[in-house]
């Protein structure tokens, strides 16, 4: 027992080291860090016009603390679910380890997959669409001007970070969900219009207030629940067949 505790212990100093580790590297480019957030908008805006205020003497320093504890706290989490399942490998079967390995590799992938929608898709767009109100407004006699606080915006851009991940992590469960049940899809068949209409809300909490926006992403989300179903059904097929 002592022996496990020990390996624990070892265990959670790794995983300070890595978080500790993080953040000062972070810290050491925190300006880079911050220019990489700030420039998926770059693409859809003028850059020129891109530009942020802070309000209070602390607010920068503040931002940089948040930004690279937010950074650090991610990675330190992917490190958890490792060392975990490195951990407890000795006292599972061959099987139970693949599976827990696939588990944490499919995670890791749709987190991975999630931070390039939201950078190359989601946050530009949903920049756009809020910042086009001020544009409605220049030829009207009430003239509104935006002024983004750094602070705020990193606030949102976090906000949308764990909706995205949130969804992306979705589609993990989805397929790991098809493979335990694939002997009987009829229970899929059975569950389906709650499928639809668990995507439907995803995509009306991930978008902007869009009609078309969240209609594309709905569509998306079913056309990948779909095509999984297919994929199951063909694979069983050939199951069959053999």
């Amino acid at each position: 027992v002592f022996k496990y505790f020990l390996e624990i212990k070892n265990r959670f100093f790794l995983l300070l080291l890595v978080w500790g580790s993080t953040i000062f590297i972070s810290y050491v480019y925190k300006k880079t860090l911050l220019f990489l957030l700030t420039k998926p908008n770059f693409y859809m805006l003028n850059p020129s016009c891109m530009y942020f205020i802070y309000t209070n003497v602390t607010d920068i320093f503040s931002t940089y603390v948040q930004l690279i504890t937010f950074i650090g706290n991610q990675i330190f989490i992917i490190y958890f679910f490792y060392h975990t399942l490195i951990f407890l490998s000795p006292g599972l079967y061959s099987f139970e380890y693949k599976y827990l390995k696939l588990i944490l590799f499919a995670g890791v992938s749709f987190w991975m997959i999630s931070i390039i929608l939201l950078n190359k898709i989601l946050l530009p767009f949903s920049w756009q669409f809020f910042v086009s109100f001020q544009e409605s407004f220049s030829d009207q006699t009430v003239k509104l001007y935006f002024e983004a606080k750094i602070d705020e915006y990193l606030n949102f851009y976090i906000s949308l970070y764990y909706i995205c991940c949130f969804n992306c992590q979705v589609f993990t469960l989805l397929i790991f969900f098809f493979n335990y049940v694939n002997a009987n899809l009829l229970i899929i068949k059975k569950i389906r219009k709650a499928f639809y209409f668990i995507f439907i809300l995803f995509a009306t909490i991930m978008t902007p207030p869009d009609v078309l926006s969240q209609i594309l992403l709905s569509l998306c989300i079913i056309f990948i629940f779909e095509s999984l179903v297919a994929f199951n059904l063909s694979k069983l097929s050939i199951k069959k067949l053999n």
